[in-house]
């Protein structure tokens, strides 16, 4: 595992990326509260229709005719 921490620090020095020393700050929960949060607002923007909506459409749509 050693190894894997070593080889993702030295891509991303490669690339020019700040590297995090130490642990941070930020708890797992108040980092997982802000992740929940983010995707809400991500998610109310996308417009996706579950094939499941698609049928259930078409079945109203074949009782209204």
């Amino acid at each position: 595992m050693l190894e894997l921490a070593e080889s993702v620090n030295e891509f991303l020095k490669f690339n020019k990326y700040d590297i995090l020393q130490g642990k941070g700050n930020i708890s797992h929960k108040q980092a997982e509260q802000k992740a929940f949060k983010e995707y809400d607002k991500f998610n109310k923007t996308q417009k996706i229709e579950s094939d499941f909506d698609k049928e259930i459409k078409k079945l109203l749509k074949i009782n209204k005719d």
